[in-house]
């Protein structure tokens, strides 16, 4: 009788934290970002410039990106991210940028700005490319906005945003990795 009611304890609470973890206690979450990195490597900056005035390979370096669609208007795109999350935590950010592009001898940037209400993410940043001395390259990336509407069950409100700032920052990391990968000597 004991093993019976051990049975029914173990499976009335994985019903209850099932119920709880789906149920209308969900919340939503915001998880702000405001990120400045830089990274310095030896690389071919004239394979750089060519690509950043083509735009969408360099564009296309950001991973994780589910989709990357052009819109209406010249230098627009909508970006689809992959899902990401831990713990059954799951976000997929969307929003639609407009890039803006200066192209000098030794120095690239590029600017862009978030469409509100295009998705449930507000990112907006600069991405300044410069050729320094002895073949040296300079990437100094800036983001700020946030990612909106992160769906999460009540228990999770407290970490939600933290967690999905965190794999969103690791993306911005692995995007300046790739940058020296394909452009470094």
């Amino acid at each position: 009788m004991k093993k019976l009611n051990t049975i029914w304890t173990f499976f009335f609470s994985a019903i209850l934290m099932t119920v709880i973890h789906n149920s209308a206690w969900a919340a939503e979450v915001s998880a702000p970002i405001d990120i400045n990195k830089s990274v310095t490597f030896k690389g071919d900056f004239d394979k750089l410039k060519a690509d950043f005035v083509a735009k969408v390979p360099l564009l296309k370096l950001m991973p994780n990106v589910d989709s990357m669609t052009p819109q209406g208007q010249a230098d627009a795109y909508f970006y689809r991210m992959k899902p990401m999350g831990k713990m059954g935590v799951s976000h997929v950010a969307e929003y639609t940028a407009i890039y803006n592009y200066e192209v000098q001898d030794d120095k690239l940037v590029s600017v862009w700005t978030n469409i509100p209400g295009t998705g449930n993410a507000d990112l907006s940043g600069k991405a300044v490319y410069t050729k320094g001395n002895h073949g040296e390259i300079v990437v100094h990336l800036t983001i700020k906005g946030s990612l909106n509407k992160i769906e999460v069950p009540a228990l999770y409100v407290m970490g939600a945003g933290s967690v999905t700032r965190g794999i969103f920052e690791s993306n911005i990391d692995q995007y300046l990795k790739n940058i020296t990968k394909n452009y470094g000597a």
